[in-house]
C-alpha cells in the first residue's frame, strides 16, 4: 500500500536520502482509503460475500520503510482492511492477496504518481519525470525554485509509488533504482545517486554549477540537427522541428545514460494513431545491425521508456547455446546462427547465460550445402527433442535453411532477414515449440 501522506511541515527528511534535504516532510503512509472504496451493500447485494480466489504472496522489503521514513507496525494495520492477510518476517512485510486485490494496489500506486504530476503540472515551469517501464530509472527535471513540499512528493512519492508498482507486479522484493536531478532549463546534471543503498547529495553549488548560459543545450541541439540532417539556426525551425530536435535529444540522453555508453541515430518517428513514438539507434559497443528500438509514452508531466537493447545483450549467449547443440551434428565452419529474441522475459541477462526455456526466440540457421547436406536429416531430426527439453514453456523456433556454398557465403547478420525472401536454399525447414509444449515440423 504505501500510498503517500503529505506532512505541512518544515522538517528535513530523515530516510535514506537525507541528502535530498528538501523543505517540507513527506511519509508515505498506508492509506487506501482514498483510493479503494468500500462496497455499499445497499447497492450492491452481493457486497460482503467472499468467492474463492488463489492468493500469492508479496514481500513488501524493509528498505521501502527505511527509504520513506514511515513504520512498519502502522502499515500493518492499515494493509489489514485491504488484503486477505498481514504478517512482519523480521523487519519485512508479507502480504497475502488475491488477483483483485493485487489490482487495487497497482492502482492505488497509479493514483499516488497521478496526484503528485497533476500538481507539478500546476507549477507551469517545465517541470517534468522520466522513468524506466521496468521502474529501475528515474530522472527528475526541475530548477532550485520548486517548491520544497512538491521537490518532496516528486523525489519521494512518484519513486517509492513506482518501485512498489514494480514489487507488486513481479513479486520481486529487490530493488535498485538510479535516479538523477536535472536542471530543466539548462539540460545538465544537478545530482544522482542510486537507491536504497545510496543517496543523492546537492545543494546550492550544484545548482549553480548547472547553469551555463545555455551552451551545453546549445550544442546537443547542433549535434541533434546534424543527425537528423535539419540545417540552419536553430531559431530558424519550426515548431514541429524544434519539437523532433527536443525528442530525439532526450530519447538519445536516456538510452545512453541508461547503459552508460553512446548510441548512433539512425530514425526517428513521433508517433501517431498508428505507431507509437519511437527511435531507432545502434550502440557504439556494437555493430549497425544491432538496432536498438527505444519507445516513449507521455501522459500528465511523465515519460515513461522502453527499449529492447536488453535482448541484443542476451543474444550472443543465447545463439552460442543454440551452436553448442548444432555442432553436435553440422561443422561449425559451415553454419551460421542468427536469432532475435521476441520476449526476454526473466530469461537471463547480459552477464549470464539465459534460461532458454523463459526466453522466447527464433533463431535462424544458415548451412553450406557442400559443408552439411550429409548431417542434415540426423540435425533436422534433433531439433525437436532439443526444443522440448531446452525451450519447455515459451514459444521458440529454430529454422533452417541451406544453401549452395556461394550463395551461404553472401548471408550475414545485416542482411539475413532480407535474404530469406530470396530463391537461393536447397532445403528448408522450421520447427517451432508452443508456449504450451506443443513442437510442430514443416
Amino acid at each position: 500500500m504505501i500510498v503517500k501522506k503529505l506532512l505541512n511541515s518544515s522538517k528535513l527528511l530523515n530516510s535514506s536520502i537525507t541528502a535530498f534535504a528538501v523543505s517540507a516532510a513527506v511519509i508515505l503512509a498506508c492509506s487506501a482509503c482514498a483510493y479503494i472504496p468500500a462496497p455499499d451493500p445497499a447497492e450492491d447485494p452481493d457486497a460482503g460475500k467472499t468467492l474463492p480466489e488463489t492468493t500469492e504472496e508479496i514481500v513488501i522489503p524493509a528498505s521501502i520503510f527505511r527509504f520513506t521514513n514511515t513504520d512498519i507496525e502502522d502499515n500493518m494495520d492499515d494493509f489489514r482492511d485491504y488484503c486477505t492477510g498481514v504478517r512482519r518476517d523480521g523487519d519485512d512485510l508479507i502480504l497475502e492477496v488475491t488477483p483483485s486485490q493485487k489490482d487495487d494496489l497497482i492502482e492505488m500506486y497509479a493514483g499516488s504518481i497521478d496526484d503528485v504530476l497533476e500538481d507539478l503540472a500546476e507549477e507551469e515551469q517545465g517541470y517534468y519525470v522520466e522513468a524506466d517501464k521496468d521502474h529501475s530509472r528515474f530522472v527528475y527535471h526541475y530548477d532550485e525554485d520548486i517548491d520544497g513540499i512538491l521537490e518532496a512528493k516528486m523525489l519521494l512519492a512518484i519513486t517509492a509509488s513506482d518501485v512498489l508498482t514494480g514489487i507488486v507486479e513481479t513479486g520481486d522484493p529487490d530493488w535498485n533504482v538510479r535516479a538523477k536531478i536535472v536542471n530543466c532549463h539548462t539540460g545538465l546534471t544537478v545530482g544522482e545517486g542510486t537507491l536504497p543503498d545510496g543517496s543523492i547529495a546537492f545543494g546550492t553549488d550544484e545548482w549553480q554549477a548547472s547553469y551555463d548560459d545555455g551552451a551545453w543545450l546549445k550544442a546537443r541541439q547542433e549535434e541533434v540537427m546534424a543527425m537528423t540532417g535539419l540545417t540552419g539556426p536553430y531559431e530558424r525551425l519550426t515548431d514541429t522541428q524544434k519539437g523532433v530536435v527536443a525528442a530525439v535529444g532526450q530519447m538519445l540522453d536516456w538510452i545512453e545514460g541508461k547503459y552508460e555508453q553512446q548510441f548512433h541515430y539512425i530514425s526517428y518517428a513521433p508517433g501517431d494513431a498508428i505507431e507509437q513514438e519511437h527511435l531507432k539507434v545502434y550502440p557504439e559497443q556494437g555493430s549497425e545491425a544491432d538496432v536498438v528500438t527505444v519507445y516513449r509514452t507521455y501522459e500528465n508531466g511523465m515519460y515513461r521508456y522502453e527499449d529492447d537493447y536488453g535482448a541484443i545483450l542476451m543474444r550472443p549467449a543465447y545463439e552460442e547455446q543454440v551452436r553448442t547443440f548444432a555442432e553436435q551434428y553440422l561443422p561449425s565452419d559451415g553454419i551460421k546462427i542468427y536469432t532475435e529474441i521476441k520476449n526476454s522475459g526473466s530469461g537471463g541477462t547480459a552477464e549470464g547465460e539465459p534460461a532458454l526455456n523463459e526466453v522466447s526466440a527464433v533463431t535462424y540457421i544458415f548451412m553450406d550445402d557442400g559443408l552439411c547436406s550429409g548431417q542434415y536429416e540426423a540435425f533436422l531430426e534433433a531439433v525437436p527433442d532439443w526444443l522440448t527439453e531446452n525451450c519447455q514453456g515459451v514459444p521458440a523456433g529454430i529454422y533452417l535453411r541451406m544453401a549452395e556454398p556461394g550463395a551461404w557465403q553472401q548471408i550475414d547478420r545485416s542482411d539475413y532477414e532480407d535474404k530469406l525472401r530470396e530463391d537461393i536454399y536447397t532445403r528448408e525447414a522450421e520447427c517451432a515449440i508452443s508456449g504450451s509444449g506443443k513442437v510442430t515440423v514443416y
